[in-house]
């Protein structure tokens, strides 16, 4: 095991040099404590219509890496003071990690050279990176690493840096010493985020995806029940929604997001929403690298008209 301190610092400082504002190192054995509480969450249907979610190979970084030994998660702020969504005049909301340029090119680029940067000091390392795409519990990890707490909106809270951050995981086949957890949770009594969400998709610590608006706004383009139209139609979230992390006391004075990967915003976040019909031609010139290019024309449309009660 590869325990020194100054080497585990060393890397840490060019995690820090690549943007990165918090960073923590942990084992790769298979989260065995969580496998209970998955159970339950994908019997009692929450997974809802994310049917790519796999329940036997996400608790287990071996099936993203076979010889995964350590993990380091890092944390990554992408909110800025002024991009706030549904602040100009007439516009609909879009979540605010879609105001960048794409974050999955970004983050993978900056841990590539991280990853580039251990083989240096450790001839013959190898490792995966994985940004949101991989079957992996990046939440549970960065618990794990201790880099914060999954709050009741299930989203990692990173203290006072709070929750507006996208989380990278590097899984190395060397085995470094681990940082400790992060010991329960500072959510206390407050339930904000529940209370908030427009169709009750969220119970403390689960998020039923059922009823979540990101879940028909961004995943998945076939109707969403009523209760997700009506909602999307009354609040204006056409993609994404941020509510729950809004309302969050852990919010109210974050780490901001890098200016590099958060310039001005399109068009798309400040028109007035009458004029946000644009043709097929106009919508991929637009989300052209970004991760809105997810959201497929027709299903833009859909949520356009959803959003303006249509």
């Amino acid at each position: 095991m590869l325990n020194g301190t100054a080497l585990k610092e060393q890397n840490k400082k060019i995690i820090y040099s690549q943007g990165f504002s918090k960073a923590g190192f942990t084992h790769c054995k298979p989260l065995v404590e969580e496998q209970e509480r998955l159970n339950k969450w994908f019997s009692d249907g929450f997974a809802g219509p994310l049917d790519y979610l796999s329940q036997r190979s996400i608790t287990d970084p071996h099936h993203v890496f076979p010889d995964a030994k350590t993990a380091i998660v890092v944390f990554f702020p992408y909110a800025r003071p002024g991009a706030v969504p549904g602040i100009a005049a007439d516009s609909l909301k879009l979540s605010r990690y879609l105001w960048g340029l794409d974050y999955h090119t970004i983050l993978k680029s900056r841990l590539f050279k991280v990853l580039e940067h251990i083989q240096n000091l450790l001839p013959g390392t190898k490792g995966r990176v994985c940004v949101d795409t991989a079957p992996i519990m990046e939440r549970k990890l960065a618990v794990q690493a201790g880099l914060g707490w999954q709050g009741k909106n299930t989203l990692l809270i990173a203290g006072k840096q709070g929750s507006w951050g996208f989380l990278g995981v590097l899984l190395l086949d060397a085995e470094f010493e681990p940082d400790p957890p992060f010991r329960g949770n500072r959510c206390g009594n407050c339930s904000k985020c529940v209370d908030s969400c427009p169709t009750g998709a969220l119970e403390p610590f689960r998020l039923d995806c059922r009823h979540c608006l990101t879940t028909w706004n961004i995943e998945r383009e076939t109707d969403p029940p009523q209760c997700v139209s009506d909602a999307i139609s009354k609040t204006g979230w056409v993609a994404g929604c941020d509510i729950c992390q809004e309302v969050c006391p852990w919010n109210r004075t974050p780490a901001w997001g890098d200016s590099e990967l958060w310039g001005n915003p399109s068009w798309l976040h400040t028109w007035p929403a009458d004029k946000l019909s644009v043709t097929s031609r106009q919508w991929k010139k637009i989300t052209n690298g970004t991760a809105l290019r997810r959201v497929r024309f027709r299903h833009w449309i859909l949520n356009l008209g959803r959003a303006l009660g249509r």
